[in-house]
């Protein structure tokens, strides 16, 4: 073989490796464009809403747990067992924790629960409970404990926030990790 034959060769392989290098770019980049188009798209119009939280599936019955609210009622998921309930769990050290007060809130009232079936379970960990206590006290009924207390280990949660919505049966109609994820319950309750 002579040495144009062998350049002959290795730029038509050169070319045809271009060839599949910008081919395989393209793949990539329409892959995205469908990952970032599904991502963005709403949740109505059939696509499904998220699943619940692992630890805390639909038709889980709701555990037992007690604790002190705030006014120095007890709260107990014996109480509020024949009656619709939502739980919410939070932390003044979590970042998305406050965005969900006000939803929180917004969310119960649209449902017509009072504020005795509505749980908000509040950790404390910078100190700084009052900015979600005056969001949350009136609305809801709130109870000072981390998820490392009584409530958040009977839930057996591993993260904040979280939101638990049960059905008149004491048991799990929906979890999430926002409240807007809550709303595909009420389809069933």
């Amino acid at each position: 073989m002579n040495l144009e034959t062998t350049v002959a060769i290795l730029i038509a392989a050169v070319v045809l490796l271009t060839a599949l290098t910008l081919f395989n770019l393209m793949l990539t980049l329409a892959v995205v464009r469908r990952l970032r188009q599904s991502e963005g798209s709403p949740r109505a119009g059939g696509a499904a809403p998220p699943a619940d939280l692992a630890d805390i599936p639909a038709g889980m019955e709701i555990p037992d747990f007690s604790g002190v609210s705030t006014t120095g009622e007890a709260v107990t998921s014996a109480g509020l067992r024949g009656r619709m309930a939502l739980y919410a769990f939070f932390d003044t050290g979590c970042g998305s924790c406050e965005e969900q007060l006000r939803p929180l809130v917004d969310f119960a009232r649209e449902v017509g629960l009072p504020r005795e079936q509505v749980i908000a379970f509040v950790g404390d960990s910078r100190g700084e409970a009052d900015a979600y206590t005056s969001v949350l006290e009136g609305h809801t009924t709130v109870v000072m404990q981390t998820i490392h207390h009584e409530a958040g280990q009977a839930f057996s949660l591993t993260g904040i926030p979280a939101f638990v919505f049960a059905d008149a049966s004491g048991r799990v109609a929906r979890s999430a990790v926002a409240v807007e994820d809550l709303r595909a319950a009420l389809v069933g309750v």
